[in-house]
């Protein structure tokens, strides 16, 4: 099935969750139970879901594990986790008593995160985002661990250099881009006091979901007749199906010390999309001021020759939003805010 094929959520989450090949060589390489930590976000279901799906097909029985607060108003999450036979820990993970009483497991993928929120509420941002990875990091001190990370840290550069790379030094701005460098250090720290473990940087900018998403967010702009800013004039994207992929398969190039993983999808213009969007709702875009030349911009050279093309086209994507809007479509309220240059969450 195509993206633009799907027509509601069950077929969604259906096509979200379907694992690749890879994947599913993946699954059958790596030994040991999986722990999925704050897993109950936006990508976290989908991506669990994924590992159970090319468990199945592979013949693997192991452990998978999800701990998280499961706090989204009216959601099955922890339901629909138990119905797969994924093992389900409610609770905060900042809490040092319910994170010592997770389970042990040779492969973890860290997910917790504070972004919208963080540059009015630093206590919290630097407990989420620089505490609890130590912590994370000092608890799993043999295991494989995936850490959720984020291209924000990377400094902005010029359309001609092609984006920045997994090597190019960092250029944080704002409490959220310093946490995240946080972050990373935290397990830098652990990896180096504890051998035996290995991990990888995910440095992942704006996966695209029908439900949220930078394509999601800019049709209903259009819609709406509001303005389109160019101030961040460039933008990567990847399918979240894509980005699952990747973060399943990242556990395949865990190190020490950690490697890093771009994962981004091709640098699109704001102004292409939106007026390729425009064309498709038969409404005309209002752009807005000018367009800077430095962006943030990732290369993912590296993910895309280490583990092929992505299966989802941009022009799929963009239908399949079109479809999903005009159709009324599930949506989580949950904007991205892609083009906050100031770096305020």
């Amino acid at each position: 099935m195509n993206i633009a094929e799907v027509t509601n959520s069950r077929q969604l989450r259906e096509f979200m969750s379907t694992p690749t090949d890879g994947v599913i060589r993946c699954v059958r390489n790596v030994k040991g139970d999986i722990l999925i930590l704050g897993g109950s976000g936006k990508m976290g279901p989908e991506l669990t879901e994924m590992i159970v799906r090319a468990d199945a097909i592979a013949g693997i029985r192991r452990t998978i594990s999800v701990a998280s607060t499961f706090s989204n108003p009216g959601e099955r999450t922890a339901e629909l986790f138990a119905e797969m036979g994924v093992k389900v820990f409610k609770g905060e993970l900042t809490d040092t008593e319910f994170l010592g009483g997770l389970p042990d497991a040779e492969n973890v993928i860290y997910m917790p995160g504070f972004k919208f929120g963080s540059s009015d509420n630093w206590e919290k941002a630097v407990q989420v985002n620089c505490i609890l990875p130590y912590l994370v990091g000092e608890q799993y001190g043999n295991s494989r661990i995936v850490v959720f990370s984020s291209a924000n840290p990377y400094a902005y550069t010029t359309l001609e250099s092609g984006g920045s790379r997994e090597g190019d030094a960092l250029d944080p701005k704002g409490i959220y881009g310093w946490s995240i460098v946080a972050r990373e250090s935290a397990f830098a720290i652990t990896a180096k006091k504890h051998p035996a473990q290995k991990s990888c940087y995910y440095r992942l900018t704006y996966a695209q979901h029908l439900a949220y998403g930078v394509i999601v967010d800019l049709v209903k702009l259009i819609l709406q007749g509001k303005e389109i800013s160019l101030s961040v004039p460039y933008v990567n994207l990847v399918s979240q199906r894509d980005a699952n992929d990747r973060a399943i398969r990242a556990l395949e190039i865990c190190s020490n010390p950690p490697s890093v993983l771009n994962v981004s999808g091709p640098v699109v213009t704001v102004r292409d999309i939106a007026e390729r969007l425009g064309e498709m709702l038969g409404r005309k875009p209002l752009l807005v001021g000018e367009v800077p030349k430095l962006s943030l911009l990732v290369n993912d050279d590296f993910c895309v020759k280490r583990f092929g093309n992505y299966q989802d086209t941009l022009e799929d994507i963009m239908t399949a939003s079109v479809n999903w809007v005009k159709n009324s479509g599930e949506y989580w309220g949950k904007p991205t805010k892609f083009g906050e240059v100031k770096h305020e969450y």
